[in-house]
């Protein structure tokens, strides 16, 4: 189940629709939308919820380009040709040809030898006399369909029969689509010698091109390949939906992983060719546009490598997919069968304080609460049981989603545990430069992974940091808690930097000093900077004791703010009673503090609201 983010799915409809509002103006190509989010953020289940939304009723095709890329040449022809698989079914009206994307493999079937030009173009005459034959040309086809069928959702066993099956259908409808009453490869042909981009070629002499050209493995070759392959398939396309009359809704390319190097090249290529028949048309608003919408995903990398970031119109658009509101972890849990006793809201609110509104941690703990909702009230115990396999926890299958794509090696999560110590980007960049092995700069710079501030202040979303803090907390010696911890305190006090030194201080659990210091503070500091200061220091919850332990003489007002406040950002904390309570001592210890001071008040009167709703 999908829910959330309703404003993206609504860009969506928009780009799908023909008619659609701004930001897809007349006489504009719809820019490629590009889903941005770490491991574990609901993209991949966005593009399902997507594909079910719109597979009925358009051609729609949803790839995962992992599966298609070649580790050696990174080539975006099986991806290419799992989109022509994928839009090739017959939906509602629609019946999408690819003559031209064929005609173009059927020339770089193997390179054209012959050196002198006439001879050359007859050599490639009869190759096209040649695939007139129908098995010869299913055969082909069929032959380009098994390196990329396992990417094509839905996914079926038997690659061979399916791949012949497709193949016939594809080959069939292009005989058909033929206005002769022989099959020829005529109009398919003039198109080559313009390529809609006003080119004066010879179509088979562009054909012998493209027969050699395909055969030498170099990148700025393969570009020119690649972006001759992609503007014929934008051109089927086109040409495909423009019989469609009336037609409500644009064909729509749903890819998943963008970041593969595959991926890359194809998005990369379809821009570029939007662009250069945009640059090379006299009147932009009679330049033919493509009724095809991409939407894809990405980890953040994706949209650094895409042209066109600097216009006043983008070609692409970038949305962070961020976490799931309270209000949508509400309408998940409504989903399930829970006790008469034990209402939606408390689940809910239980699951939200637990993941953050992480999508994936809030289907697993959902589904886990479902079959123990005893555990509502002890939900972080959620993660040490078995996920969807029994080989793994709840909590070692969100971190294995969670790493994906981070860099290289096995040790990429052990190296986000230690830097989940940090507070901020900047703060682990330090702790970096203090390891013997650091980790690389993949999980320091993915721009999903760290976000939500300026670039340097970017932090770990709340779950993934709490994730990686327990396991610091469980780890025996070399860099546990302690050492990670006091390394950080210890490079703070270099820095002079005092809330970075008594947040580290506090998560060693020196409470007494860290409170005293902030008493002989409190008439220093003003009301609201002396709050900032307390809510910077207790923003990580110690793991490695029982939530709200301290040790604390309870005379001390500021010793038991700080212990309360610690233990409210204790994700463990769930039990509805003892959060009332705490929330209670915060507002009485704030009150305490507060004497005439309205932003005491303030925050004494927000804890009394929060302890309403539990009480």
């Amino acid at each position: 189940m999908f829910v959330g983010r309703s404003g993206l799915v609504s860009l969506v409809e928009q780009l799908v629709l023909v008619d659609g509002s701004p930001p897809v103006p007349t006489g504009r190509d719809r820019p490629v939308l590009v889903i941005e989010g770490y491991g574990g953020s609901g993209r991949t289940e966005f593009l399902r919820q997507q594909w079910a939304r719109w597979k009925a009723n358009t051609p729609t095709v949803w790839v995962d380009a992992r599966l298609v890329d070649d580790p050696d040449t990174h080539s975006l022809r099986p991806l290419l040709i799992a989109v022509m698989q994928g839009l090739s079914e017959k939906v509602n009206g629609y019946e999408v040809k690819f003559p031209r994307v064929v005609l173009a493999h059927i020339a770089m079937e193997s390179p054209v030898p012959d050196v002198d030009p006439e001879r050359a173009k007859q050599a490639m005459r009869r190759r096209l006399v040649e695939y007139r034959d129908r098995d010869a040309l299913i055969t082909l086809v069929g032959e380009l369909l098994r390196t990329s069928l396992g990417a094509v959702t839905p996914t079926v066993p038997g690659a061979d029969a399916v791949a012949d099956a497709v193949a016939q259908g594809i080959v069939d409808r292009l005989r058909r689509a033929s206005r002769l009453a022989r099959f020829t490869w005529d109009e398919a042909l003039v198109w080559f010698g313009h390529q809609d981009n006003g080119l004066r070629f010879d179509p088979i002499a562009a054909l012998v091109q493209l027969s050699r050209q395909a055969a030498i493995d170099t990148p700025d070759v393969r570009g020119d390949v690649d972006d001759l392959l992609v503007a014929a398939l934008l051109a089927d396309v086109r040409e495909s939906l423009a019989k469609v009359a009336g037609r409500p809704w644009n064909a729509l390319v749903l890819l998943d992983e963008g970041d593969a190097p595959t991926a890359r090249s194809f998005i990369t290529a379809l821009l570029r060719m939007r662009r250069s028949r945009a640059n090379r048309s006299p009147d932009p608003l009679s330049t033919p546009t493509d009724p095809l919408v991409v939407v894809t995903t990405s980890d953040g990398r994706l949209a650094g490598d895409l042209p066109g970031r600097d216009e006043a119109r983008p070609p692409w658009l970038s949305i962070d997919l961020g976490e799931l509101t309270e209000q949508d972890v509400h309408d998940l849990a409504r989903a399930h069968i829970w006790p008469p006793e034990l209402g939606t809201r408390r689940v809910a609110d239980a699951v939200h304080r637990l993941t953050g509104g992480h999508a994936a941690a809030t289907d697993l703990v959902l589904s886990a609460l479902e079959g123990a909702p005893g555990l509502v009230d002890r939900v972080d115990e959620v993660l040490a049981r078995p996920g969807t396999t029994a080989s793994r926890t709840v909590e070692e299958e969100l971190l294995s989603r969670i790493i994906r794509g981070l860099g290289p090696g096995d040790d990429v999560g052990e190296h986000l545990v230690t830097l989940s110590a940090a507070r901020h980007r900047a703060e682990a960049g330090k702790l970096r430069e203090l390891l013997d092995e650091p980790p690389g700069l993949d999980l320091m710079t993915s721009t999903t992974l760290w976000s939500g501030r300026a670039r340097e202040q970017a932090a770990l979303p709340r779950f993934v940091r709490y994730l990686g803090l327990r396991a610091l907390a469980a780890r025996t010696g070399g860099l546990d808690w302690t050492t990670v911890f006091t390394m950080l305190r210890d490079q703070a006090r270099a820095d002079d930097d005092r809330e970075g030194r008594l947040h580290h201080e506090l998560a060693l659990g020196h409470t007494g000093p860290v409170a005293r210091e902030l008493a002989a503070l409190l008439p220093e500091l003003g009301d609201e900077r002396w709050l900032e200061l307390v809510d910077g220091i207790t923003a990580t919850p110690r793991l490695s004791t029982a939530p709200g332990s301290s040790g604390v003489d309870g005379r001390d007002v500021v010793g038991r703010l700080v212990t309360t406040l610690h233990a409210l950002g204790d994700p463990r904390l769930s039990e509805r009673r003892a959060l009332c309570r705490r929330y209670l001592l915060a507002e009485n210890d704030l009150r305490t503090l507060a004497g005439s001071s309205e932003a005491f008040l303030l925050r004494a009167q927000h804890y009394h609201r929060l302890a309403e709703r539990l009480c």
